[in-house]
């Protein structure tokens, strides 16, 4: 059987190093799977982790640099929800297929 190797630019490179790597902790793979769920404010997000407000921001902060969640502003709150282009990720994660 002949092995395809898929061809990627080095920008493309970086991105999905990013990506991964906003992925590769626990806290942020939480949250995005907390999110999967619907659209949830900073505040929400807080509520269910046990870190502190300003580590919660740092770790929404690299998700949404890395183009996996969207910050949407409601009134005085913040609130995220996945990138739809991250959506089919998100159900291989939770061990699904993605569509």
């Amino acid at each position: 059987m002949k092995e395809r190797q898929l061809k990627i630019d080095q920008p493309s490179q970086d991105r999905f190093v990013e990506v991964f790597a906003a992925l590769a902790s626990k806290t942020r793979l939480q949250i995005v799977l907390m999110v999967s769920a619907g659209r949830l404010a900073c505040q929400e997000i807080l509520d269910q982790l046990d870190l502190s407000q300003p580590a919660i921001s740092y770790h929404l902060a690299k998700l949404e640099r890395a183009g996996i969640l969207v910050k949407e502003r409601t009134g005085a709150r913040n609130c995220y929800r996945l990138d739809d282009r991250v959506l089919g990720l998100v159900e291989i994660l939770k061990g699904g297929r993605a569509e």
